[in-house]
């Protein structure tokens, strides 16, 4: 494997990186446990190919870049999955009897040898970045995907449960089979949840993915005690309690990853209800740029958060990405010398060497509770899960004008209607305007599947409602769809970005803050100072062929 000096000696004779900008990068992740690639990736120092790139020229290799490419399941069989992952190595194509294999390190001489024994074809070697290789090795549970039924038909036909022994069914390998087949089949997919509803007549296994949920199978409700037995003894729950909710997690492991389930038990009228989020644990943070923050965004971002106190919000309904927005800021804050606390409902990211607080209004601890506690606690930067009340909200901005920076969330439709909103909640204006130093405000749509992306022609209606919205004539642009794929489940799309508007409070701004200007001027003078609006940077994103005009119109709307 590349060693970190000699990685330090390629990147920085390229020119692409300092040498001190390296040390800081090779501390952290030191410090964090993370491969030293994913922090520079992270950071913005090096793009992902760029670093490719340069690696494989080392390793006199070339470069593939495997994350958005579909590999048919006849080349990857090539290699067993276990092999595969005990190499890191990925077949990627057959050409000229020739097999491509993406390698972690190509200078493995033993994992060579292996694949040209296994697969009796000469081997080209290519140059794939570690971060790439955990994204593509998820294929391999493409296969899940045809034998899901048939699993699931034999283990049921297989399971006998006993009411009145459900903790002994619950640990019988028919149950335990069909649980892990469920949860193998939603990581696969790229579900955020796993809901299982229990209905009238059947339990219906859905799975919400790219934001949207999807029918994905219906059991015999006899399952569904034992189902739900089990996965309260994964979560440490009451398995006699039917009558209240109750929420847990467990982990679950994929590969050589873990996925943390965040577990919420409903009682309804048909039986008990779950939802299970799903929370990758080894996934490298998503970088600004691949949140889909660009242009003049990014360096505004970054200029703000190395600020050492004020107020950043992020802004947006539930379920657009808000939560993960700051945990991309709060990861690239996170170093040995800053002290980083938060309190959240619920924690959903567990991080190295940051203080994570879990509300807990049962015994008191209350967002504004566990805030104050937090000013004792010594913190350099402060994130807020959510701002909800008057006290909350005063709390916070005094933090930010002591001397501490303050990320938090609030659930409003744009940048500007943040303030507004912090006003009706009693905050003085002058202490508002004092200390709010960027609001974020955002959606995720949906993007187009790489597989079957092609040219359309939207119809003239859809046209003329994103030109209502944006004051911008497109009839000049092009514009593209998917067509829909096996890859993409027939839909068009497959993956999520995020669109923004990023409002910095500048002078003017806080002169309209203290005259408790409307969320309409507040809007239009960001406008006039080169803000760019969530309708327009949706139609950037639709020019650039990454989503789609229905996409943009579907998630701007009021």
């Amino acid at each position: 494997m590349l060693l970190p000096e000699t990685l330090k000696t390629i990147l920085t004779e390229a020119g692409f990186i300092s040498q001190q900008d390296f040390a800081a990068a090779q501390k952290t992740a030191d410090d964090l446990k993370k491969p030293l690639t994913d922090i520079l990736v992270f950071r913005g120092l090096i793009s992902e190919d760029a670093l490719g790139k340069l690696i494989a020229e080392h390793y006199k290799v070339s470069h593939a870049q495997l994350s958005n490419k579909v590999i048919p399941l006849e080349v990857l069989e090539l290699v067993p999955e276990q092999a595969a992952l005990s190499f890191k190595v990925i077949p990627f194509a057959i050409e000229e009897e020739k097999i491509q294999l993406g390698m972690e390190d190509p200078s493995d001489i033993e994992a060579l040898e292996f694949v040209k024994r296994k697969t009796n074809r000469q081997v080209v070697p290519f140059y794939i970045t570690p971060a790439d290789f955990a994204k593509t090795i998820g294929q391999y549970k493409r296969s899940i995907k045809n034998i899901f039924k048939s699993i699931i038909e034999e283990n049921i036909g297989k399971t006998k449960i006993d009411l009145s022994h459900i903790e002994e069914s619950a640990s019988d390998l028919p149950v335990i089979k069909i649980l892990d087949t469920i949860l193998e089949y939603g990581v696969a997919e790229g579900a955020s949840d796993i809901h299982l509803n229990m209905l009238e007549d059947s339990l219906a296994i859905r799975f919400r993915i790219d934001g949207l949920l999807r029918d994905i199978a219906v059991l015999p409700p006899a399952i569904h005690p034992a189902l739900v037995a089990r996965i309260k003894i994964l979560s440490s729950l009451k398995i006699d309690e039917h009558r209240i909710p109750q929420d847990g997690r467990f982990k679950f492991k994929v590969h050589d990853d873990f996925i943390s389930l965040r577990v919420s038990i409903l009682p309804t009228f048909f039986g008990e209800n779950i939802v299970m989020r799903l929370l990758p644990e080894s996934a490298r943070p998503l970088s600004l740029e691949e949140l889909g923050i660009l242009g003049e965004s990014l360096p505004l971002i970054h200029k703000n958060i190395q600020r050492p106190h004020g107020m950043i919000l992020v802004t947006g309904p539930t379920g657009s990405g808000k939560t993960t927005t700051l945990y991309s800021i709060l990861n690239l804050l996170n170093r040995p010398e800053v002290n980083i606390c938060t309190i959240e409902d619920p924690i959903e990211y567990s991080v190295r060497r940051i203080n994570q607080t879990q509300v807990n209004t049962q015994a008191g601890l209350t967002f504004a509770a566990g805030l104050r506690s937090l000013l004792r606690h010594d913190p350099d930067v402060m994130m807020i899960g959510e701002i909800r009340d008057t006290e909350t909200a005063e709390i916070a901005i005094h933090s930010a004008l002591t001397g501490h920076l303050v990320l938090s969330t609030l659930h409003t439709n744009s940048a500007s209607g943040a303030i507004p909103r912090f006003l009706d909640m009693g905050v003085q204006g002058f202490l508002l305007a004092s200390t709010v130093n960027i609001i974020i405000a955002q959606r995720l749509v949906r993007k187009i599947c790489t597989n079957c992306i092609h040219k359309i022609e939207p119809s003239a209606e859809m046209l003329e409602v994103l030109k209502e919205r944006s004051g911008r004539d497109l009839q000049t642009s092009d514009f593209f769809a998917g067509a829909g794929c096996s890859e993409c489940d027939n839909g068009g799309y497959k993956g999520r970005v995020g669109i923004y508007e990023i409002l910095e409070v500048d002078k003017t701004i806080r002169e309209l803050i203290n005259k408790r200007a409307s969320e309409e001027e507040i809007h239009d003078h960001a406008i006039k100072q080169g803000m760019v609006s969530l309708v327009d940077d949706g139609i950037n994103k639709i020019s650039a062929g990454i989503t789609t005009v229905e996409e943009v119109i579907r998630v701007t709307g009021e």
